[in-house]
């Protein structure tokens, strides 16, 4: 009923079958049978039909008088829908990578977009998404998310890291559970250097305990850029962890979305650790 009083306000204030089928797309004939169905269903007319065109009728005037002003309004809003003004903008983000090589996205997205309040989550846990709103999500690692779309947009280098005055500590802290690091005989081989194996949470953590001279560690590049002491790396196992941006709905994300994972890709490909290199030992 709602789009048939409003197929009959579009006609009532222009006057015309024509005029009315011309600015809604449709046909003079199709308007004109679905406003018969209306009046029928009302039980009264709403409009007099004549050679020279159409005019309400008192009922129909009275209809026009109640029902116009909510309907164009309403019908107004529904228009804007195809060009929605988003005001805000929600990123979940590793905090390693949020605060470091991937800062710059956040930065240049913000000063094109000044008007635009963001949400950002700096956090390195797995959430559930159905509990989240997201507009892009980065992941690093195998992705366990199958209802949501992806792009690759990085690889990061792992690698046990020592610092230098601690270079025989038999102490290995890990930030990442055993089933994210495949097996190999490299990784074999880096495990039997240790008699002491420390499990932490969190890889910014897991670095302070190495700049501390702590022991060594299995760091990430983005963590061990951020090291300012003498540290070199033990044995050869290397292991590439992917960087993904994730959306969610639809394949193709929408234009806010799409600007933001442009500026991730273009990330990836300017900063060295999110192309998988190694970070140069630090020697002083």
């Amino acid at each position: 009923m709602l789009d048939d009083l409003l197929l009959f306000v579009e006609v009532a204030r222009r006057g015309s079958f024509a005029k009315a089928a011309d600015a809604l797309s449709l046909s003079a004939p199709t308007i004109s049978k679905r406003i018969a169905a209306l009046e029928a269903r009302l039980g009264y007319s709403l409009l007099n039909r004549s050679a020279r065109g159409v005019l309400a009728t008192s009922h129909g005037q009275a209809v026009y008088e109640k029902m116009a002003p909510s309907l164009l309004a309403l019908q107004a809003d529904c228009t804007a829908l195809l060009s929605p003004q988003v005001s805000a903008f929600h990123l979940l983000c590793p905090q390693n990578l949020i605060n470091g090589p991937l800062y710059p996205v956040v930065e240049s997205f913000q000063r094109t977009h000044p008007d635009l309040v963001l949400h950002i989550e700096p956090d390195n846990t797995n959430v559930l998404l159905s509990q989240k709103r997201f507009d892009v999500i980065i992941r690093v690692g195998t992705l366990q998310d199958s209802n949501c779309y992806h792009t690759r947009i990085g690889e990061i280098a792992l690698k046990c890291v020592v610092p230098e005055q601690a270079k025989e500590t038999n102490t290995l802290f890990m930030p990442f559970k055993k089933e994210q690091i495949p097996d190999s005989a490299l990784w074999r081989d880096l495990l039997s250097r240790f008699d002491q194996f420390s499990y932490v949470g969190d890889i910014t953590l897991a670095r302070q305990m190495v700049a501390s001279g702590l022991g060594a560690a299995v760091l990430p590049m983005t963590e061990v850029a951020e090291l300012d002491k003498p540290f070199c790396y033990v044995g050869e196992w290397q292991h590439m962890r992917p960087v993904y941006a994730l959306w969610a709905n639809a394949q193709q994300p929408p234009p806010l979305t799409q600007a933001f994972i442009t500026l991730l890709r273009q990330a990836g490909q300017c900063s060295t650790v999110l192309r998988g290199n190694l970070v140069d030992v630090v020697s002083k």
